[in-house]
């Protein structure tokens, strides 16, 4: 994370012991290092293999479906999938908990995640909004920058690039926001990549990192 030196995070993943590869933070950590390699296929094959039915993508605490990590990998290899009525289940099983337990800000953050994969614009930034101003990072400089951190991408996968640049500047200037590895290796971060404002705050994170 400090020196976006992704192929020793994924030697160092693969040591782990195969009688723990398939617990569920492993296999989270596991899938989020094959994303960074931007290697496509291993990402769906542990997306496929994976006993567990949620995975820790995103910068705040909690889980989304299997099928909300499907339709992000589908989106970072540039494709635009069909709505599938199995997405769509998948995002109201998501939103009921999310209605059952209004207080948990992460999950709502990660369901406005969701929605943006999905294209529902307007429920995306109002939910990953409602979650940035439920704890602010001035309540919560734990939870509050990863919140901060999703609202950014959200603004980024729908076009919304000014707003984008300023969370992203927030969380930049944030202890405990985005680091310089992430900025530089994560696929959320890719419909920003070609503004010169990205290289400017990813120059700044390398600095301090």
């Amino acid at each position: 994370m400090e020196k976006a030196d992704i192929q020793k995070y994924v030697t160092f993943i693969e040591t782990i012991p195969s009688s723990l590869k398939d617990t569920a933070d492993l296999v989270s950590d596991r899938l989020q290092a094959a994303l960074f390699a931007r290697d496509w296929m291993k990402a769906r094959r542990i997306l496929d293999g994976s006993a567990t039915g949620e995975f820790a993508l995103g910068y705040c605490n909690g889980g989304v479906p299997r099928e909300a990590g499907e339709i992000w990998l589908l989106r970072f290899q540039g494709a635009s999938p069909t709505p599938e009525p199995r997405f769509e289940a998948a995002r109201d099983r998501m939103k009921r908990q999310v209605d059952e337990d209004p207080e948990e800000a992460g999950r709502l953050s990660l369901l406005g995640m969701f929605d943006a994969a999905l294209g529902r614009k307007q429920e995306a930034i109002e939910e990953a909004k409602r979650a940035v101003d439920m704890v602010p990072t001035s309540r919560d400089a734990e939870k509050g920058p990863g919140l901060v951190t999703n609202l950014a991408i959200v603004y980024g996968w729908l076009q919304e690039t000014e707003a984008a640049f300023r969370e992203l500047s927030i969380s930049v200037n944030t202890p405990g926001g985005v680091c310089y590895g992430e900025l530089a290796c994560d696929p959320f971060w890719d419909p920003l990549r070609k503004d010169p404002r990205f290289d400017k705050l990813s120059a700044q994170l390398a600095l301090h990192d």
